[in-house]
């Protein structure tokens, strides 16, 4: 592992203030957002096949629920799984299974290091994301192939409920404002960000899950405005009223709507 001076780090971190790892939520939140994703995300990693003896990589693998199963179908292999905090990973077990403190705005691996490397709702958060892909396709075997997945709030901000157009444009603003996150246009544009860096194969798929009031889709935005609503508030973006009453309009029973869209990108190195 390499550090990289040239990758800017001048942003807060995601898990200090915004999404704190310290929260008491923090883990029901991103189980109910691995509840909500990995059935997809699994779904196109399965239909690839992998070497023998697969050395996989997932970047800001939260509680690893997708690398316990990358780790399941490689046991012949290696997952490293890394976060900048690794106390939602401090727990899991498996003989496949390498947990690693790394942060990718401005760490590296070797060249050649891994035959897939895995990267969800992490890009979106990193300013310099536009940066990032590049170096993590010089970390890939020949052959190895390169998934970038990020929401994109664009269902949000087309609703008929304008309740949920106003929370989407308030997480949306909040994000950019504290992390220099972009969940509007950055996924929105796959799958682009990987062309011109001489990957074969490029594909891209889309997933907009359905908002009810008791699905993971819906515990996930009710646990992630909650958690936002101090920041909202303290910038004037959204007033705790209008945030309390948006929540329970949610949790209305017959509450239904699309959620944000998470939309993946593929790649294979020659």
């Amino acid at each position: 592992m390499a550090n990289d001076p040239s990758v800017a780090h001048d942003a807060p971190s995601y898990g200090a203030e915004v999404f704190s790892f310290s929260h008491p939520a923090q883990t029901e939140r991103l189980n109910s957002l691995g509840v909500l994703c990995d059935p997809v995300t699994t779904a196109d990693l399965a239909r690839w096949d992998l070497p023998a003896g697969a050395r996989c990589l997932e970047i800001g693998a939260g509680t690893g629920s997708l690398a316990l199963w990358l780790a399941d179908r490689c046991p012949d292999g290696e997952v490293t799984a890394t976060d900048i905090d690794l106390r939602f990973l401090s727990g899991l077990r498996h003989p496949g299974l390498r947990v690693l403190r790394h942060d990718v705005r401005t760490q590296g691996f070797p060249p050649g290091s891994f035959d897939l490397i895995v990267a969800r709702s992490v890009l979106c958060h990193i300013p310099a994301r536009t940066e990032l892909p590049a170096r993590m396709v010089s970390w890939l075997k020949p052959g190895g192939r390169l998934y970038i997945e990020d929401p994109s709030f664009f269902p949000a901000a087309s609703s008929p409920d304008p309740v949920v157009r106003r929370l989407g444009d308030a997480v949306t603003t909040t994000l950019a404002a504290s992390l220099g996150s972009d969940v509007a246009a950055w996924a929105r544009s796959f799958p682009a960000p990987l062309s011109g860096l001489g990957l074969a194969g490029l594909g891209m798929r889309v997933h907009c899950p359905t908002l009810t009031a008791t699905n993971a889709a819906g515990r996930a935005w009710a646990l992630s405005v909650a958690d936002l609503l101090p920041i909202m508030t303290r910038a004037g973006v959204l007033s705790e009223a209008e945030g309390t009453r948006a929540l329970a309009h949610m949790s209305r029973p017959g509450f239904v709507d699309i959620a944000h869209a998470m939309i993946a990108m593929w790649g294979v190195r020659p």
